[in-house]
């Protein structure tokens, strides 16, 4: 028909062209790994599952130890209050205790002057998973304004710092 325009719609589901600098036998090589490793957790969770009773009483345990209970919540001034709560070690202590967890922060790209970053926490005996993708921009706020990062040091810094807040969101979220 005249005077109309024709759309292309791609599947999103198709498969997806790599660039040619990608090596596709390392590719296929890391999917398959991933695929064995998660199901080799789950395999674990499902054969060896938590006893909550037990769990529950290293966390008291854990609790009380003098190392863990200086860190275990923070606490800094924010907009002329203080803000506080649970450190995010104490909620890496409580999803070792509880177990069958698994968690981690990854830094999925980086660009100048910005890394895009993922925190994740999965129950694999409850297969509940939460995770949170940000994007962590190479500046270090001050009350002159911010300042750019350049050296490597400070780069991981802010993004362990940034991406240490977010994944003590998801375990929380997942315990």
């Amino acid at each position: 028909m005249e005077g109309q325009i024709q759309q292309e719609y791609q599947n999103p589901f198709a498969s997806q062209q790599m660039g040619q600098h990608v090596n596709h036998g390392t590719v296929h090589i890391e999917q398959s790994r991933a695929v064995t490793e998660a199901q080799g957790k789950l395999l674990l969770a499902k054969k060896f599952p938590r006893d909550e009773a037990l769990a529950y009483s290293k966390i008291m345990t854990s609790c009380q130890r003098p190392a863990l209970a200086a860190v275990g919540e923070y606490a800094h001034p924010r907009g002329g209050q203080k803000v506080s709560g649970p450190s995010i070690r104490l909620a890496e202590e409580l999803a070792r205790c509880w177990g069958n967890i698994d968690y981690g922060i990854r830094e999925l790209s980086r660009q100048e002057g910005n890394s895009e970053m993922e925190a994740y926490a999965w129950d694999v005996e409850t297969n509940t998973y939460s995770s949170q993708k940000f994007t962590v921009r190479h500046i270090r706020d001050k009350r002159g304004g911010g300042v750019a990062l350049t050296d490597e040091r400070d780069i991981y810094e802010i993004t362990a710092n940034m991406g240490g807040r977010r994944l003590r969101a998801r375990l929380l979220a997942i315990l």
